[in-house]
């Protein structure tokens, strides 16, 4: 069945040959996440694919694996974390309490874990725990469930786009190392870039 999107019949993947050796490597690894986990249990885990899933409307396995070992690989690591804005606690509690506390809203509104509920009620969940509509007050003491909500947006788009089948989906080349881009005017492609189905 051929693939919905704009560019239905481009895979970027296609082009690795023409990288260099590190960048195959890394892309490669992209493509063939780890299930394993560091930091995140098994639930944890669970409720965050489940999580990343409906942020980005997008449920493919191998995607939503990728991003979840992503953020776990992130948050496991000992790594500063640069700025942090007041009254935000360190990574790894943010993430563990943030994760329970969508868990506890799910419970608050609907009775049952949000990996349970059906998508307009994971939405909803969600849609309460950005704008802070939230009723379960003690489960979001330490921190605004937005700010929660921010961050793991800001991770979830950051790690979803940075894999290969989601460059396919936008028609994105790939990395430029050592081939380059040479047709760079405004309106033209390169041969071996994404055409859309008019183009082809």
């Amino acid at each position: 069945m051929e693939k919905p999107g704009r560019y239905p019949s481009y895979d970027v993947w296609d082009q690795h040959t023409e990288w260099d050796a590190h960048t195959r490597k890394v892309v490669g690894a992209r493509r063939m996440p780890a299930i394993a986990n560091q930091f995140f249990t098994k639930h944890e885990s669970l409720l965050l694919q489940t999580v990343v899933g409906v942020l980005v409307n997008d449920h493919r396995l191998e995607v939503l694996t990728f991003v979840v070992e992503h953020l776990d690989n992130t948050t496991a690591s000992n790594i500063g974390e640069s700025q942090r804005k007041v009254g935000i606690p360190p990574k790894k509690e943010f993430y563990r309490s943030g994760l329970k506390g969508i868990d506890a809203e799910s419970h608050a509104a609907y009775g049952t874990d949000f990996v349970a509920l059906k998508l307009d009620q994971q939405e909803a969940v969600l849609q309460h725990v950005a704008n802070g509509g939230i009723q379960n007050q003690e489960a979001w003491k330490d921190f605004a469930p937005a700010d929660f909500f921010k961050r793991l947006l800001h991770d979830t788009v950051s790690a979803y786009y940075s894999h290969p089948l989601v460059w396919s989906d936008i028609g994105y080349g790939g990395p430029a190392y050592p081939r380059g881009y040479v047709r760079v005017e405004k309106g033209l492609t390169d041969p071996w870039e994404a055409k859309t189905n008019d183009e082809s």
